[in-house]
């Protein structure tokens, strides 16, 4: 092992020396030498990137099933289109003024809702809030419970057709963060970012299931796209 870990830096090093890898390249290369760690590397690419897109599935047994067009860019900024439940709904979160505007039956119509992050109208009954719903956030939960908990990973495998990895994140103890004790994740081994997550409470029980579809990082979006 030390071995491969030695070979790997040394290459990454060779890449930064001959100019024949972009910085950040190298940089995930090196850290993923010396960490090894798929949770670390994943959030290291959130930090480096500055939106993404992408399609949200989630379900769970005590909630309807979702399904979002889900748009993010820094720092903060919030754009969900939502197919299932409430079609046609548009809800944008602004960072500037920590406002979430809500248009319920489409963008462009009456009435025009401006709410608060923290309105139970616009949160699940897992109080899951527009602010604290992008991917860095949930990197960030996942590795709260890393600390003094168990990470496992368990493998390459297919997930409809992409190659992805498997791993298991379990808190210790009893310890739950935002309810959620231990969390199954399956990063995407191309961009490195979540394209699957299951959690669960202390007891086992499934908390939700949510896949991550059709993801593109670093999309430049028209410049009135989350100030409509």
């Amino acid at each position: 092992m030390k071995g491969i870990l030695c070979a790997t830096v040394m290459s990454a090093t060779f890449l930064v020396f001959s100019g024949l890898a972009y910085p950040a390249a190298v940089r995930i290369a090196v850290a993923s030498a010396l960490s090894l760690d798929p949770i670390s590397l994943a959030q290291q690419r959130f930090d480096e990137m500055q939106s993404y897109q992408l399609v949200m599935r989630s379900s769970s047994a005590t909630q309807e099933s979702k399904i979002i067009r889900y748009s993010y860019k820094k720092p903060g900024y919030v754009r969900m289109d939502f197919t299932q439940p409430h079609a046609g709904a548009v809800l944008i979160y602004n960072p500037v003024n920590t406002k979430v505007t809500l248009w319920p039956f489409g963008l462009g119509t009456l009435p025009v809702l401006t709410l608060s992050p923290t309105n139970s109208l616009i949160q699940d009954e897992r109080g899951h809030r527009v602010d604290r719903s992008d991917i860095g956030v949930l990197l960030g939960n996942i590795r709260r419970l890393q600390h003094g908990g168990t990470t496992t990973t368990l493998g390459v495998e297919n997930l409809s057709g992409r190659s992805v990895m498997h791993i298991s994140v379990v808190g210790p103890g009893t310890m739950a963060v935002e309810g959620v004790h231990r969390y199954e994740v399956w990063l995407d081994n191309f961009h490195k970012l979540p394209v699957k997550v299951m959690s669960y409470t202390p007891e086992g029980k499934p908390l939700e299931t949510v896949l991550m579809d059709a993801m593109i990082v670093n999309l430049r979006f028209p410049v009135d796209f989350f100030t409509p």
